[in-house]
């Protein structure tokens, strides 16, 4: 199931790692390897840093594993949303 992750990270605690950028880039493309996204988006939520992603999971307990590397690197704010491309809203409607 694919997923829209929302990560929002909280200005001040962004103006402290972005003090040493190349350790920043570093530590976000780590944790994107690992994450693994399908898209990376790089906007602002709230006025603060965020991130959208979308991440394909075959069940809920990855979750966690997404979470956890976020959470950990970034202590943002983090919301999952289930969504569905075009191919998965005509199977569905074809299932009315």
């Amino acid at each position: 199931m694919k997923f829209l992750v929302r990560m929002h990270m909280p200005t001040e605690h962004g103006n402290k790692m972005l003090q040493d950028p190349i350790a920043f880039q570093k530590k976000m493309e780590s944790v994107l390897n690992q994450i693994k996204p399908e898209a990376v988006y790089f906007a602002p939520i709230e006025g603060e840093r965020g991130i959208y992603m979308i991440v394909n999971l075959p069940s809920a307990d990855m979750i966690a594993g997404i979470s956890e590397p976020l959470w950990m690197a970034f202590n943002c704010k983090l919301d999952f949303t289930p969504v569905m491309g075009l191919s998965d809203l005509q199977k569905g409607l074809q299932k009315k």
